[in-house]
């Protein structure tokens, strides 16, 4: 994800809130799809399951402190020694809503855990949000659009000014993010 657009899309999140929203007659246009990955490997030197904190040697030798979450349930059947693969992927889409209820305000959101068989601990963590709100402004010469969330209204740049040429006040704007974060435990 591009440095701009990474900020856009925190952004965006830091501007809707509460849970009212109405979704009848709409019809969504996609604006733009970012998705990044990263990996953690190496091998346990520290777990403690009453803070829920644990060490990580990597290949390079570099150390890595993980707070691993509570959905997290079989902690205590790692065991310093053991090899450890997270994969976090993080994926965002940002759409146009038009439509009679465009720009209903609000946001929705959820965690899903899902559990593989096995010895040692795997799984994956997906969580889930979907952010909405209204544009009330299109500054085409400044190359901003302002937003109106549940809660505050900010004023953002726009990377490919282009895009403007799509937009007008009164469009509802969807952003859907969705965090995966897949583990495995293995003996060394």
């Amino acid at each position: 994800m591009s440095k701009p657009t990474a900020v856009a899309v925190v952004a965006v999140g830091l501007l809707f809130a509460a849970p009212t929203f109405a979704q009848v007659d709409l019809q969504t246009e996609p604006v733009a799809a970012e998705a990044m990955e990263t990996t953690l490997e190496g091998e346990v030197m520290v777990v403690n399951p009453d803070t829920r904190l644990m060490t990580i040697k990597t290949a390079d030798g570099s150390f890595e402190v993980l707070h691993v979450p509570p959905e997290v349930t079989r902690l205590d059947e790692i065991k310093i020694g053991d090899m450890v693969s997270i994969t976090a992927t993080t994926t965002a889409l940002i759409e146009l809503q038009t439509g009679r209820d465009a720009g209903a305000m609000g946001a929705m959101g959820g965690t899903e855990t899902e559990r593989e068989p096995g010895a040692k601990p795997a799984g994956s963590i997906t969580d889930t949000l979907t952010l909405y709100g209204k544009i009330v402004g299109v500054d085409k010469a400044a190359g901003t659009v302002t937003i109106k969330g549940a809660e505050t209204t900010r004023t953002f740049p726009v990377e490919n000014k282009e895009l403007l040429d799509q937009v007008k006040v009164g469009d509802g704007v969807v952003a859907r993010f969705r965090n995966v974060i897949k583990g495995e435990v293995t003996v060394k």
